[in-house]
């Protein structure tokens, strides 16, 4: 069956990223953040996602670390400050790891408040922890 359409109409058109700045009182400069394409989701949930032994059929299925996969979608979407940058992370004490970095320089309700501004951006609002968990099953 012949659909009538413009195969162009998909392939010019508006970049899914989109940046935000988020402002907090006691940093000078904002912090900047942008939204995730469907393939990078994909694979920060697969980077979140290990083997787990069923004890009762003795197979591994995945399973997803929510914290991990939350902690992955933070540190990709911050754009400033870098946190992955040498000097940020030895102020913090966190060599190597960009998402403690953030957990590290951010009071509670600052990540929360970071936190959703990078799912709402990402389309990534509507997901619940057993959501994404069931995602990440398939």
């Amino acid at each position: 069956m012949a659909e009538n359409y413009n195969i162009d109409d998909f392939i010019n058109v508006e970049s899914p990223i989109k940046e935000e700045q988020v402002n907090f009182k006691r940093f000078k400069s904002p912090f900047k953040v942008r939204s995730l394409t469907a393939d990078e989701v994909t694979t920060l949930r697969k980077q979140a996602t290990k083997p787990v032994l069923n004890k009762r059929t003795h197979t591994y299925q995945p399973e997803m670390d929510q914290n991990k996969f939350s902690d992955l979608v933070m540190a990709e979407s911050v754009i400033v400050p870098d946190l992955k940058n040498e000097k940020l992370q030895k102020a913090y004490g966190a060599i190597g790891e960009p998402a403690k970095v953030l957990e590290l320089m951010l009071s509670a309700g600052e990540y929360v408040t970071l936190s959703q501004k990078v799912m709402d951006i990402s389309g990534l609002n509507g997901d619940s922890a057993e959501d994404l968990k069931e995602e990440a099953k398939n």
